[in-house]
């Protein structure tokens, strides 16, 4: 005789105890939207408990066709549904809060989006520069290629500030709301650009800018109404060198070196990634350590320190940042995770042509590359005919 068939049971029958349970293990927004998207009681399930107070930002891949996200909650790649607009875009930053920098028609058309709400901020596509060594007295306004993008605070805020690493006669400027025609030039007495992040510490507050030897200098605003001319300040670190370092042009030809800067624990660090025939084999962090003289001078140095408790870094140009363990515990302490920003070529941004190949990016874990415990779904290679990968913070 046949046995009786059970009869079947809906998803949308699954007692609350196990939707709680559910819920408890989806840490990622992403996987919650598309929870409560199953059905009614399970969107009533999800509305009855708060989302994840943090979130680790989504690893965006864009393409003009078919964008997408990598989570590194979850480990999965989904879908990203953004305005058609800003789907063949050139990504130059992001900042907490659904923010993306971008090129709207890769060397033209600079705006800040909010890939959340819709929201624009127009951002200019031309350099003012005020320099008269150059231009005798007149002030001179020409077109530039921005590399990157970082902000002090959310773009549409009226005490918000810019900074952008450019291609021109200068190679560095500043924007604030407001300021619709041009962004303001300065010169930076350093042979390379590494990396840029705002940040303060007891004696400077400022985009801290990061040289390929390893100096840094501070840009602060001038104090004055946001309505006047936007000036700022220059200052530095007086940094020592460190005892094993050598300039760039005296390494052997098969090695590359790139500098990131992050702010952990109030700290300044300077990630140093270390490449061998363009790829990457190797990181080492150092720590900026401060020392104040009683009469009011400091002197800087970088430390190194050869682990992070309870930490993981995500890297990116002006985009890089260290995020606290104890909050996301299904992933590794200590884990580094890179892309692969260090041959970003702006002729295919000048071209309107070419492709941006990712093959060097990954995750760098307790001296091991590319560890596959827990990690191995990781993009190791990506490639788009608009822009090259960043990390977005919804």
């Amino acid at each position: 005789m046949p046995r009786p068939r059970r009869p079947h049971r809906s998803w949308a029958d699954l007692q609350p105890d196990l939707l709680a349970i559910i819920l408890l293990n989806l840490t990622c927004l992403a996987d919650r939207v598309y929870f409560s998207a199953v059905c009614r009681p399970w969107r009533s399930a999800a509305a009855d408990r708060e989302a994840p107070a943090r979130q680790l930002p989504w690893l965006l891949l864009p393409s003009p066709a078919a964008p997408s996200f990598f989570s590194l909650h979850s480990g999965a790649t989904r879908r990203l549904y953004l305005p058609q607009n800003v789907r063949g875009a050139r990504l130059c930053g992001s900042h907490e809060g659904g923010w993306v920098a971008l090129a709207l028609e890769q060397w033209r058309g600079y705006a800040a989006v909010n890939l959340v709400s819709g929201a624009m901020v127009p951002l200019p596509d031309r350099l003012r520069t005020n320099q008269p060594i150059l231009h005798g007295n007149n002030a001179c306004e020409h077109h530039m290629v921005i590399h990157s993008i970082t902000f002090s605070d959310v773009p549409w805020k009226a005490g918000c500030l810019a900074a952008a690493h450019v291609s021109s006669a200068f190679n560095i400027a500043f924007w604030r709301p407001g300021m619709d025609r041009y962004w303001i030039a300065y010169g930076l007495p350093m042979d390379v650009i590494q990396d840029m992040i705002y940040y303060r510490n007891e004696l400077k507050e400022g985009f801290h800018v990061l040289s390929n030897t390893e100096d840094v200098v501070v840009y602060t605003p001038n104090g004055g109404p946001t309505t006047a001319p936007l000036v700022m300040s220059r200052s530095s670190y007086h940094v020592m060198k460190r005892a094993d370092y050598k300039p760039d042009n005296l390494l052997h030809k098969s090695l590359k070196l790139s500098r990131y800067l992050v702010e952990s624990r109030g700290k300044l660090l300077m990630v140093l990634r270390q490449l061998k025939w363009r790829r990457t084999f190797r990181f080492r962090i150092f720590e900026m350590n401060l020392e104040i003289a009683p009469g009011g001078g400091s002197e800087a140095s970088w430390v190194e320190i050869h682990t992070l408790p309870g930490r993981l870094l995500l890297l990116g140009r002006g985009c890089s940042r260290a995020f606290e363990m104890s909050h996301f515990n299904r992933l590794d302490v200590g884990n580094i995770y890179y892309l692969d920003d260090t041959r970003s070529n702006i002729s295919f941004a000048l071209n309107s042509a070419g492709k941006y190949s990712s093959t060097d990016m990954g995750v760098y874990a307790q001296k091991i590359l590319n560890r596959t415990d827990r990690t191995w779904r990781f993009p190791q290679q990506f490639t788009s005919e608009c822009s090259p990968p960043i990390w977005f913070a919804p």
